[in-house]
């Protein structure tokens, strides 16, 4: 009587016949379950929902990709969204090798080469994204001058160069890899760091110069509404493409990054890769509009540069006739 009292006061209960402790003896270990078990169920919520993501967004490049290769007319435009969602789409396709690789045999890719991949492809989208902004930039402040200067396919130039050396400098920095020169190494982390800081910052003063010509002027046009989907693209990609590039730069910097800190900048750039076809397909159908457009007609709508066209003809013909006006 005297043990049982003695375990009793200290708040544990025993079983009357075998004297076993029962589970509420020990709190803490019943804190420690639930905690785990809390644990597991929101790491499951989250991978659920990153793979809805994920699937969503590959869904969505790939319609994106078929539409403007196959169905909707070719404009400079169509060309650079186009290259981007290729590069969107390798960004998912080489992270889901990369996680694939830690687990199974892919192709013999290793999970390392499968993350290499992925951050190269990332930076595809971010120079694909500082071309875009950066041209229809000029076209928006110096419209005369982008329409009397612009190659006629600068589109298609600006984006073969871009795939080309990212191209060149993926293999030539594996090549230095399987030779274990530490110096290249070295040489890679700081063109990528000055490229990317660079591209940053290009993206930065394009979306501001944007946003205050194309809704904030007293004296704007009406335009086509791609500014407003690259307005929007331009704002996700800073809020979920920038992280990434920061992690890579600053784990050039130290060589060491928390695992915490590595998954966001992953996460984040799902998420970018991921949003810009919803992007297009909100911007592109008619608010007023009940019945079910076809997408084709969403798309034109988004990606048509006859409003830019119609303006680029005003402003000349404007021009002319302020010159013959005596």
């Amino acid at each position: 009587m005297a043990e049982q009292s003695t375990a009793t006061s200290h708040g544990l209960t025993t079983d009357g016949f075998s004297g076993d402790y029962s589970p509420s003896a020990f709190p803490e270990e019943d804190a420690e379950s639930e905690l785990a078990s809390f644990t597991y169920y929101l790491l499951l919520f989250f991978f659920l929902f990153m793979l809805t993501i994920f699937i969503c967004g590959l869904v969505g490049n790939a319609i994106v990709i078929w539409f403007l290769c196959f169905i909707v007319k070719k404009n400079p435009i169509t060309t650079y969204i186009l290259n981007l969602a290729v590069a969107d789409s390798c960004v998912l396709v080489t992270l889901a090798f990369s996680i694939s690789a830690r687990f199974w045999d892919v192709g013999g890719i290793s999970s390392g080469l499968g993350f290499e991949l992925f951050t190269s492809t990332h930076a595809i989208s971010l120079y694909l994204l500082t071309a875009i902004s950066s041209e229809k930039c000029l076209s928006v402040v110096f419209p005369i001058w982008y329409r009397c200067h612009r190659l006629e396919h600068l589109s298609e130039i600006v984006c073969a160069l871009i795939w080309a050396m990212s191209i060149l400098v993926f293999g030539i920095y594996n090549f230095f890899i399987l030779t274990e020169s530490a110096d290249f190494d070295i040489v890679i982390c700081v063109v990528h760091m000055i490229s990317s800081v660079f591209c940053t910052l290009v993206v930065v003063i394009c979306t501001v110069i944007l946003f205050i010509k194309v809704c904030c002027s007293l004296h704007r046009r009406q335009r086509g509404k791609f500014y407003t989907a690259l307005l929007l693209a331009l704002l996700f990609f800073l809020i979920f493409g920038v992280p990434l590039s920061v992690i890579i730069t600053v784990q050039c910097l130290l060589a060491d990054i928390n695992i915490i800190t590595a998954l966001f900048g992953v996460v984040s750039a799902v998420i970018n890769s991921s949003v810009n076809p919803f992007i297009y397909f909100l911007i592109g159908r008619k608010k007023m509009h009940r019945s079910r457009e076809p997408l084709k007609v969403v798309l034109e709508r988004v990606f048509s540069d006859k409003a830019d066209c119609r303006e680029d003809q005003s402003l000349p013909a404007t021009t002319d006739s302020m010159m013959m006006t005596p």
